[in-house]
């Protein structure tokens, strides 16, 4: 896969990884190719890794930020159709980067060679999330509602809201991704070609066994859900278990049926 400008942004490597995988990261609400640094340094060794970069933050901060993730979708799309692929690729996609990764791969014509591997979000078909839009009715902090619910789901973002400078570079990006989230629905009766490993936290409040499982109504192929300790940033607390999953679909066979984690590393509820 060559570079996209500027929708793709590769982390560097000081060797060539020693298989032909290439896995790009798609990220939650407010984040950017930074956030996914630390995990795509665990595979370094066995994939070239990429990050989507959405509009309005880091070098694209000047331009608008996306409203619509089928649009958004579209574009990352047509930006990978434009240089082409080699090799096989997993897109990677936490939070609102599961519902923006699946729709991008819905749109590649080939999916012979993908993984997809959603983390942190329920099934599209079980799509549940409250409708974010804040209404500023002078009563109170319009923020508060954003700033509350950020810091109940934890990550490295809530750090952000301790710097008044930060946090009003933050918010509207997070506001706005947010409220193209809630707004998403998939198109009915869509599902992908290709396998799926779904990641879940064990107490995230956003997801659930039952809303999980149910990706596979989105795939013609296999399904393999993996879960973690943790909520919904799960996946920054245990990055080296999420890195041995990852690894382990680059180096196992292709047909899925050995994809799962080694002893220690998570529990895989298709084998309770």
């Amino acid at each position: 896969m060559l570079d996209a400008e500027p929708w793709i942004r590769y982390f560097p490597v000081s060797a060539a990884p020693t298989t032909p995988w290439t896995v790009l990261f798609f990220p939650h609400s407010g984040g950017s190719a930074g956030s996914y640094q630390h995990l795509a340094a665990q595979l370094a060794d066995v994939a070239r890794t990429a990050c989507v970069q959405y509009p309005g933050r880091a070098e694209r901060q000047q331009e608008p930020l996306f409203a619509d993730v089928h649009v958004l979708a579209d574009q990352v799309a047509e930006a990978l159709a434009r240089v082409g692929r080699g090799g096989p690729v997993i897109f990677f996609g936490h939070s609102l980067g599961a519902a923006v990764a699946y729709e991008v791969v819905l749109r590649v014509p080939d999916q012979r060679q993908t993984v997809l591997v959603v983390s942190g979000h329920p099934a599209p078909s079980r799509m549940r999330l409250p409708a974010f839009d804040p209404v500023d009715d002078g009563s109170k902090d319009p923020d508060e509602p954003l700033v509350e619910l950020i810091r109940s789901l934890g990550g490295a973002d809530a750090s952000l809201l301790d710097h008044p400078l930060l946090r009003r570079m933050f918010l509207p990006v997070i506001s706005s991704d947010l409220m193209a989230h809630s707004r998403y629905r998939p198109e009915a009766d869509s599902a992908v070609n290709c396998p799926i490993i779904a990641l879940m936290g064990t107490t995230d409040p956003l997801t659930n066994s039952l809303d999980v499982q149910a990706w596979q109504q989105h795939t013609s192929s296999t399904l393999r859900v993996h879960a973690l300790p943790g909520g919904h940033f799960f996946t920054n607390e245990h990055t080296g278990e999420v890195a041995d999953i990852l690894r382990c679909v680059m180096t196992t066979d292709r047909d899925c049926k050995t994809f799962g984690v080694t002893p220690g590393h998570g529990r895989c509820i298709d084998d309770q």
